[in-house]
């Protein structure tokens, strides 16, 4: 598959892969979800390093991802600070400090995000937070506020009652604030889409978790708060030293720094030694710098900003980590990540918007609105972001287009450029992609396929459509000869699209069909008939077209003109064949059912009005019960129903369905309702022009029997009242391998026919099938008082019919004596009529045009051994499918006695194998109809089948 996600990997180069997993993270979260779920298993995509096992740590992935994360994208970060400060024109030691500041944020905070959140959460605190949160500190040339400092001085004050004037903070410390909000909002936002998960909590569930992770989260801060703080006063009443006092301040800020990250650590991996190394290490880190800071700071001025920029990054990384992760923790173990990531917000900000509103006095509305704005543009970066950047890569793919244009067919497709295929957030149709598709699959047909397919779900799926529907539409645009048209069908997508361009595909893929059936016909006229049907219905299409406001139409009139200009100019030239050497229409019809349209069709009125009888004994106001048509293969049941409409009065619709077509075929009940209905309503407007009402599949989805049972009510509340329904179902037995195999319930489906029956009188069920009365034993309950009407051989005047007068005018004469002994060797059955009669038609097209016009005995006998080679697939049958073995032995062994020669029934005894059931084996050819009892022994029925026994 040249579209494929299923091994994503990172470049060597280590520039290069940040790069494409910060790509990974803003536009294809599937790229990252394919790369852990390859090295990391049984770890989600969102994994904590807190998370992974021993040797989970040592996995070269993990690894690697951890120092692009942590060691890559700060230095992005700290760059692209330092450059836009530079642009606004701040000076060097501002630049500087800011930088320096970005360095050690990024690190510190991605680590510890990382370790209790997530890496995906910790590589963009390590991009974004670095960037954006030192771009304060780069204005306002100071580390705006030590955090943990600041909110100690604001519990002090508010205890004390002190009205001291405070350091004020600048408007940067607000905006620290705000840019702090909007990377966690995006942060969470990339976790969610990186996941994908479909299993959501219940919602009092969620915001049950936020509250507690909220309310602990507050608890434990103002406790750590007000320790730090009781402490900090104990200092200073111990020494009046400045530095002293500092000192001891910082070491306990370093202190409750360290145990609240050994606390959390400890908790969220019950590894309480690896916490304590943890809180110790971060402990003697911050520490260490505090005293640097006031014991060399003053030597040198770039020293002071290094160990400034150092200090401050790392308590802000730490405050800004740990009062996130603990609440975050909370509520992820209650609910679910994204409920994590709110509780994370509040316990932290609030703390930040709690600290601004004590020591400047702001204005509560203020802060609260312009944090919940900053909060959910994060959260909603992901929808934003495409429709922000929507005119950039507008421009971007038409470059890509005109790129694709003018390159040749040496070089390599510029379809990977295109937005659509590394910006998976794209929720705006692209406009123009459809024509890129195309442009595409012309060159390339499997690549522009596979696009098409990688394309064909999700919101460019329109132009997965469009797309595929303008290729097909060029393909049968190409089809300039009829083979081509016959041919065509192959390659159509009709199934797989939706919407009136779909109808439009079906009716050509139907027509590509039906002409390769035609062009399969052995004779000339059968060829010509079947293609002016073809023409017929594409003269249909024609005209529905050209009404049509459907935006398709335009485009598929010319084609539907064109093959119908094909069909008629190729019908011709046969014409003009066929007379120019005076040959025989054959009008008979071999292997296939006869439709309403074939003149052909003969008899059948005993049994047509048998049905009638039965349909309209007690009048449609009655149950009637359901009948069963049943004989002999090829003894022309299905051509039988699909004349139903010409055998019966107009008052009965016949909806014909075929159960070996789509409907069994069904594997879930919506797919085997839509295709019954379908077939329901396509039958009702063949034969009556009765439009009955639409059934769509998506209705079905929900609960398909219930809609399906108020479809047939709008069907009943539609009919006029002398109206009724004839639901004619062929091979009903097909059925019986879809409920076997377990796609559908048998209780379900037959109960459904049942009901049918039972209750709605003006619907008549009417099943057609192979099978006999008695092999329909085992849905006897369902199939409540059956009535069997019995389909056998043509009456004598219908099948001299068939054999003499097939087709008006048909030149072809029979003596007498050949039309008696085609009688005799096929007994009347329809399929074999036509069958030797088809083989005379060709025999007589060989011989000279003075001997043609006439049929004689001779040319009877001279066609048979022609038709049992032209029929073998229909003796074959009988032989493989119809008997068993003994019963293949038994009439082998008749056969060989020779035309009408009774058996009697000791010899059919020694014919039968030793272990074989007499009586079973003589009751099944009897009930094949394969052999007659006579006299006090048995023959064949038809001597046509006897002689393929031989």
């Amino acid at each position: 598959m040249l579209l494929s996600k299923s091994s994503p990997d990172l470049p060597s180069n280590a520039l290069l892969a940040s790069f494409f997993l910060l790509h990974w993270l803003l536009f294809t979260p599937s790229y990252w979800r394919a790369y852990f779920q390859q090295h990391l298993p049984h770890c989600p995509p969102d994994f904590a390093l807190a998370d992974l096992q021993r040797p989970q740590w040592q996995h070269h992935a993990v690894r690697r991802v951890i120092f692009l994360l942590h060691g890559i994208f700060p230095i992005f970060g700290a760059g692209l600070a330092g450059l836009i400060l530079g642009l606004m024109g701040v000076s060097f030691e501002n630049g500087l400090l800011a930088v320096l500041y970005a360095l050690i944020f990024g690190c510190v905070a991605g680590i510890l995000g990382s370790l209790f959140i997530s890496v995906i959460f910790g590589g963009i605190v390590s991009l974004l937070g670095s960037f954006l949160l030192s771009l304060p500190i780069g204005m306002a040339g100071d580390v705006v506020f030590s955090m943990a400092k600041n909110i100690a001085i604001a519990v002090i004050f508010s205890i004390s009652g002190f009205n001291v004037e405070t350091k004020s903070i600048h408007s940067e410390a607000l905006l620290t604030i705000i840019f702090a909000l909007f990377i966690a909002g995006i942060a969470g936002s990339m976790m969610n889409a990186s996941t994908r998960s479909h299993i959501r909590p219940s919602q009092h569930r969620q915001v049950g978790s936020v509250v507690i992770g909220v309310f602990i989260s507050v608890i434990t801060t103002s406790l750590m708060a007000t320790l730090t703080t009781l402490l900090a006063r104990t200092a200073a009443t111990l020494t009046d030293s400045g530095l002293l006092f500092s000192l001891v301040y910082d070491g306990l800020i370093a202190v409750v720094f360290a145990c609240s990250l050994a606390l959390i650590w400890g908790w969220y991996t019950w590894r309480w030694r690896e916490g304590m190394v943890l809180g110790l290490f971060s402990g003697i880190l911050l520490s260490g710098f505090t005293l640097l800071v006031h014991l060399f700071a003053k030597n040198s001025p770039y020293l002071e900003l290094f160990l400034v920029g150092f200090h401050g990054g790392i308590e802000n990384a730490l405050l800004y980590l740990l009062l996130f992760a603990f609440p975050y923790v909370l509520a992820k173990r209650i609910a679910n990540p994204w409920a994590g990531i709110i509780a994370g917000v509040f316990g932290s900000a609030g703390i930040y918007i709690a600290f601004m509103v004590i020591l400047e006095r702001h204005e509560m509305s203020h802060i609260l609105l312009i944090s919940i704005i900053a909060f959910g543009l994060g959260l909603t970066f992901n929808w934003w972001r495409p429709i922000l950047f929507y005119p950039l890569l507008s421009a971007w793919n038409l470059l890509v287009y005109h790129k694709e244009e003018r390159r040749n067919d040496t070089q390599k497709s510029r379809l990977f450029w295109h937005s659509v295929f590394w910006d998976e957030y794209q929720p705006l149709h692209l406009l123009g992609l459809d024509h890129f598709l195309v442009l595409v699959a012309e060159r390339n047909p499997e690549l522009g396929h596979q696009a098409i397919e990688y394309l064909s779900s999700g919101a460019q799926s329109w132009a997965a459509q469009a797309a595929q529907i303008e290729i097909d539409a060029r393909r049968l645009q190409r089809c300039d000869t009829v083979i081509a048209i016959s041919q065509a069908h192959r390659q159509l997508a009709a199934g797989e699209l939706s919407g009136p361009a779909s109808a439009l595909l079906r009716s050509f893929s139907r027509a590509s069909c039906d002409v390769e059936a035609a062009l399969a016909q052995e004779s000339s006229y059968n060829q010509r008939l079947a293609l002016n049907a073809v023409e017929e219905r594409l003269d249909g299409l024609l005209r529905e077209l050209t009404r049509s406001s459907e935006p398709y139409a335009l485009r598929f009139r010319p084609i539907a003109a064109d093959w119908r200009r094909l069909l008629s100019d190729y019908a011709q030239r046969i014409n003009k064949a066929m007379e120019s050497r005076q040959e025989l229409n054959n009008p008979y019809v071999i292997g296939i059912p006869l439709t309403e349209h074939q003149e052909i069709f003969v008899g059948r009125s005993d049994v047509s009005e048998q049905i009638e009888r039965l349909l309209l004994n007690n009048g449609y106001q009655y149950r009637c019960p359901p009948l069963l048509l049943y004989g002999q293969r090829r003894t022309g049941k299905t051509s039988l129903l699909n004349n139903l409409g010409k055998l019966l009065p107009s008052t009965i619709i016949p909806l014909f369905v075929d159960f070996q077509g789509p409907t069994s075929l069904a594997r879930n009940y919506e797919g085997f309702l839509y295709n019954m209905a379908r077939a329901m309503i396509t039958s009702a407007k063949r034969h009556r022009n009765v439009i009955l009402p639409p059934l769509t599949r998506e209705s079905l989805n929900t609960d398909p029997f219930t809609r399906f049972d108020e479809w047939l009510d709008e069907i009943e509340e539609s009919l006029e009242d002398s109206q009724m329904l004839l639901l004619a179902s062929d091979e009903f037995s097909a059925l019986e391998h879809v409920l076997t195999q377990g796609y559908l319930d048998e209780a379900s489906v037959l109960g459904m026919f049942r009901h049918l029956i039972q209750h709605r009188p003006r619907f008549k069920i009417l099943l057609s099938g192979s099978h006999t009365l008695d092999e329909f034993e085992r849905w006897a309950s369902y199939l409540i008082n059956v009535q069997t009407v019995h389909l056998s051989y043509l009456q004598a005047s219908e099948a001299l019919k068939l054999i003499e007068q097939p087709v008006k005018d048909f030149p072809l004469r029979y003596e007498e004596a050949a039309s008696q002994r085609i009688m005799e060797v096929t007994r009347c059955h329809p399929a074999l009529v036509q069958l030797v009669c088809a083989e005379i038609v060709t025999l007589k097209n060989r011989q000279h045009v003075a001997e043609r016009r006439e049929a004689r005995l001779e040319d009877v006998e001279a066609a048979l051994p022609g038709a049992l080679q032209h029929g073998r697939f229909f003796f074959a049958d009988i032989a493989n499918n119809q008997v068993s073995p003994a019963g293949l032995q038994v009439l082998k062994k008749m056969a060989a006695a020779g035309e009408n020669q009774v058996v009697s029934y000791a010899e059919l005894q020694r014919y039968c194998p030793a272990d074989a059931d007499v009586e079973k084996t003589i009751e099944n050819l009897l009930r094949r109809e394969l052999i007659e009892p006579l006299g006090d022994g048995y023959r064949f029925q038809v001597e046509l089948i006897r002689r393929w026994f031989i």
